[in-house]
């Protein structure tokens, strides 16, 4: 299988995909809202950790890292404006559900990867309650979901000052710890943007049950192996070619049941590659012409 895709068509594949050429390249905001839906996950700018597409990459059509602080220019400008757009509009999820870095999720997905959260107890308005008195969420992050929960959609101001994290230092970081915290568990999503602090610019927060309300009722009927392929088989078709460790490693799932969702993929031909899950390959790309794909 390795045989049948070079580095070069993986990699042509890719800018494709993420809309990373000129002729591809984002134009407006309909046209980035709708680039978001079809890849699922999209990171805001490029991570040279994560192998996802990004606003950034779509909107410059470039697969160049994204420009540093105080070197922006138009394009980053753009994307800039476009993503507090987009994350405004409450059509997509938006945080650091994945890692230290920050992404879109579309709709679709959304349930899946609730699904599939270890902090999921049905998505009840007091199931919180019940991870912290059963150690899976800290004080900190409980009293931060509190304040959502009594007030709704809140800023990051709002929500340091009613948690009694309004501080800096040592306060400042058990905040930050809190709020991740409750992304990584998928339990809240940015839903807008505030200027209420000293910088006039901040996230607006809400409840991924008040956030999504259907997608997290549509989750309560997905079973998690259900969850696991189809997130696998949808990552594995936007990045062309990845390996169980590569997404287990992403996704934060053990590589023991990513590789059973990996091999009754590959059973139903939903995607190519070896059964030992070191190449799980798209159908997408291996369909490809072999001018397209060999050397």
């Amino acid at each position: 299988m390795q045989s049948l895709i070079t580095d070069s068509a993986l990699a042509a594949y890719r800018r494709r995909r993420y809309r990373q050429q000129p002729e591809l390249r984002l134009w407006s905001l309909r046209e980035a809202a709708a680039f978001v839906d079809e890849v699922g996950l999209c990171l805001f700018q490029p991570n040279r950790t994560v192998e996802l597409p990004s606003l950034w990459g779509a909107v410059a059509g470039s697969d160049e890292p994204a420009p540093r602080w105080g070197q922006h220019g138009q394009l980053y400008e753009r994307t800039w404006t476009w993503k507090d757009s987009l994350l405004s509009a409450g059509h997509h999820y938006y945080g650091r559900a994945l890692g230290n870095y920050r992404l879109f999720l579309s709709r679709s997905l959304v349930p899946y990867l609730w699904a599939l959260s270890d902090l999921n107890y049905g998505g009840e308005p007091d199931d919180y309650l019940e991870l912290y008195q059963d150690g899976k969420l800290s004080v900190d992050a409980k009293d931060v979901y509190a304040v959502l929960r009594r007030r709704g959609p809140s800023s990051t101001t709002v929500m340091r000052r009613e948690s009694g994290l309004y501080g800096k230092g040592k306060i400042w970081q058990r905040f930050e710890r809190a709020l991740d915290e409750l992304q990584r568990g998928l339990l809240v999503s940015v839903v807008g943007v505030a200027h209420d602090n000293a910088w006039k610019y901040n996230f607006r927060y809400a409840t991924l049950p008040d956030a999504f309300p259907q997608e997290v009722m549509l989750a309560r009927g997905i079973a998690s192996r259900e969850a696991m392929g189809t997130v696998l088989a949808h990552c594995v078709d936007l990045v062309g070619a990845s390996s169980v460790k590569e997404t287990a490693r992403l996704f934060h799932w053990s590589e023991e049941r990513c590789l059973k969702a990996a091999q009754a993929l590959l059973a139903e031909g939903k995607v190519l590659g070896h059964a030992d899950g070191s190449l799980l390959l798209s159908a997408r790309l291996a369909a490809q012409p072999m001018a397209e794909t060999g050397s």
